[in-house]
């Protein structure tokens, strides 16, 4: 197995694992209220979802390539708009963005360690699109290191 591929199976397993322990403290502490808990309970999954993809990536299983590719497309889009609001990052996020309001705004951010689930059937009353560029540069390794 390459190096890369180790590297992306690694910073899955820790940023699933860090998805995992941060979903399950918020969901412990009580503080989140009915949809709320709907949202983290999403949240965990797909921090789980990420570190097994992981692990398997790890193992030189294929399975394992298949499901790390689908976990990092899935936190590749950023979406905030008046209708619906989705984002997730489990790890780190490089989240490239334009913001579209009474003027355009290009924003380029990070953030490690971090994770987030967003997912809304309303967001901000400006709209926000973007692609978290660590997932999408971690999907193509993985692309074009298939078998």
């Amino acid at each position: 197995m390459s190096v890369l591929l180790r590297l992306v199976a690694i910073l899955q397993i820790a940023g699933g694992f860090y998805g995992l322990a941060s979903t399950l403290l918020r969901l412990a502490s009580g503080a989140a209220g009915g949809g709320a808990v709907l949202v983290l309970v999403i949240g965990l999954l797909l921090s789980t979802f990420a570190m097994i993809a992981g692990v398997l990536l790890l193992e030189g299983d294929a399975l394992g390539a298949r499901l790390s590719r689908i976990a990092l497309a899935l936190q590749i889009p950023v979406i905030a708009t008046p209708w619906l609001s989705y984002a997730w990052h489990a790890g780190a996020t490089v989240p490239l963005q334009v913001r579209f309001g009474r003027s355009t705004v290009v924003d380029l951010d990070w953030s490690v360690p971090s994770e987030a689930f967003r997912l809304a059937l309303a967001g901000p009353s400006t709209a926000a699109l973007g692609v978290n560029l660590l997932a999408l540069g971690l999907w193509l390794v993985l692309h074009f290191n298939r078998r």
